[in-house]
């Protein structure tokens, strides 16, 4: 079991819930609230962000990158804004911090189109920057 989902479950038996409960709450299928325990997978950024809000929680306690539940984020700039501030802050060139991410730059140019990253990307970037998941997506609850 990753961190993740030991975080996940602890959050239901803290609360008295059941998946089932959950996925309701979450307006999702309990499939797929299933899989995040089975198939080892993170959910989508926008369902990460209903479960934190709803535990009351940040992502980065969420995703096992900090033991503190609380979320200090007063940040709510999009994503690029916030990436792009991070190269700048830390002087590191995009291609610099795509290639240590092992990343291309295609990526980079779907999120200044306003893509967004998939949960996982958003974890390895937070660990690269030494930042927190919900810094980079403006996740302030």
């Amino acid at each position: 079991m990753n961190i993740f989902q030991e975080r996940l479950e602890e959050l239901l038996e803290e609360n008295n819930l059941s998946r089932l409960k959950l996925s309701k709450i979450l307006n999702i299928s309990s499939t797929t609230i299933n899989g995040y325990f089975n198939n080892n997978y993170y959910p989508q950024i926008d369902i990460a962000i209903k479960m934190a809000s709803y535990f009351n929680c940040s992502l980065n306690f969420l995703f096992g990158l900090s033991d503190d539940p609380v979320n200090n984020n007063k940040n709510k700039q999009p994503f690029i804004s916030n990436f792009d501030y991070l190269l700048k802050i830390n002087k590191i060139p995009i291609a610099k911090a795509l290639r240590e991410m092992s990343m291309s730059e295609y990526n980079y140019y779907r999120w200044k189109a306003g893509r967004f990253p998939k949960t996982n990307i958003l974890i390895e970037i937070a660990k690269f920057f030494g930042t927190s998941v919900d810094f980079l997506i403006g996740f302030a609850n």
